[in-house]
């Protein structure tokens, strides 16, 4: 399973494009207090080569385990993530790129954070709303409406 994908193809023209599809390995994380373990990372890569560098088109779908915040059972996050960027040279830190070779496994390492919900549902829970209506009043506090002078 690769992670490092070549970037510039030596003597392509300028049109040229090249595409790739990878599967790839991320290390577990934590985030929000929990683990998460990525158990399915791919990626689709497509690469055309312009006068004053490159562009890059970047898709990467993943699965990522975690726990359910209302049942804590296992559940299954899927998640897609990309890029679409001119690159005028060969270095990219934001986007993992190192001499013309993009970092999967690193790029996805470092999106991820931003993608994974601070809240995770299995499919079927929901997250519990309190009951009743907003504009309810608690009626302990029902006996200081009188002390403001003007009701909107």
């Amino acid at each position: 399973m690769r992670s490092l994908i070549p970037l510039r193809r030596p003597g392509a023209e300028v049109g040229a494009r090249h595409d790739a599809h990878e599967s790839f390995e991320v290390e577990p994380f934590d985030l929000y207090g929990r683990h998460h373990e990525v158990t399915e990372a791919e990626a689709d890569v497509a690469v055309t080569r312009l006068s004053e560098g490159l562009h890059l088109d970047l898709t990467v779908r993943v699965t990522v385990q975690t726990t359910c915040d209302r049942t804590l059972e296992p559940t299954d996050l899927r998640l897609e993530l990309g890029e679409s960027e001119f690159l005028p040279g060969p270095n990219n830190r934001e986007l993992s790129i190192e001499n013309w070779t993009l970092d999967l496994a690193d790029y996805t390492r470092r999106a991820l954070p931003s993608e994974v919900p601070m809240q995770v549902f299995r499919p079927g829970t929901e997250p519990v709303e309190p009951s009743g209506t907003e504009d309810e009043i608690d009626p302990r506090w029902r006996g200081l409406g009188g002390l403001f002078a003007s009701k909107f």
